[in-house]
């Protein structure tokens, strides 16, 4: 039985009575441990799928389960980092990443020590006594990992964590959720509009059309070790995502893995 699995998942709306259906027939699995980028444009149904995940919005019909388990509501085992960090303003920076652990009742004469540990594992030990205001966008979306951590999740899913932010700080925040993947283990999905962003981070890309969303494609990344951005075997499989795009479904059946 894989770790995360979605059965014919349909999610739909229902506003001044019309029904608007934001996926539909949605099956994918996801193994513990491994790192999912969900990419596709905008209005493909990725975020509201990722939702479902986490337990924000349950699904129409099918199933979304996670450890044998269906998803009914969200839970501090599975944390969400979205666009908007969502920090805090009057907390500083070391007291922003003890709020999640508060939530789950750390006991006090832990939590600082907890805290301190992932401000340092993200890079702000210098900063912790910062307030948000005070942070670039950069260093805000990186106290909002440090505290999704914190509370040590089994999965961490993030919803175009780096949409809003220059392109050389989304740089180095890719190059920071890889290393964290890596060494903390965890089960990671991340949504996505950006190819690139997929290919760098990503175990496997699932490829969604829109209207409504659907899983077009399920593509294994081949590249071993370091990524090189600018390297010709990125580049060719950054290529290789592109032209899926414009597949017809009927091209696409050796992709779903």
């Amino acid at each position: 039985m894989s770790y995360i699995e979605i059965k014919n998942a349909t999610k739909t709306f229902e506003t001044n009575g019309t029904t608007f259906t934001a996926f539909q027939n949605v099956n994918l699995t996801i193994e513990r441990g491994e790192f999912v980028c969900i990419l596709g444009a905008s209005g493909c149904g990725k975020s509201t799928l990722l939702n479902a995940m986490a337990g924000f919005g349950l699904v129409t019909k099918g199933s979304v389960k996670i450890d044998g388990v269906e998803v009914s509501k969200p839970t501090p085992k599975r944390a969400t980092i979205f666009q908007n960090y969502g920090l805090l303003p009057w907390r500083n920076v070391l007291r922003n990443v003890e709020f999640g652990l508060e939530g789950i009742k750390t006991p006090k004469s832990e939590r600082r020590a907890i805290a301190e540990r992932y401000v340092d594992l993200v890079g702000l030990s210098a900063f912790k006594k910062t307030y948000p205001r005070q942070l670039s966008g950069g260093m805000q979306q990186r106290v909002s990992i440090a505290r999704a951590l914190a509370v040590d999740p089994e999965v961490l899913f993030m919803d175009e964590p780096f949409g809003a932010l220059d392109a050389i700080t989304r740089a180095k925040l890719q190059d920071d959720v890889r290393r964290l993947s890596q060494t903390e283990k965890k089960t990671i999905v991340f949504v996505t509009h950006d190819m690139a962003e997929a290919v760098y981070l990503a175990d496997r890309i699932v490829i969604m059309s829109p209207n409504p969303g659907r899983v077009k494609a399920i593509v294994p990344v081949p590249l071993q070790g370091e990524r090189n951005r600018i390297g010709k075997d990125f580049l060719d499989f950054q290529n290789e995502i592109f032209d899926l795009f414009h597949k017809s479904p009927d091209d696409l059946v050796e992709y779903f893995i």
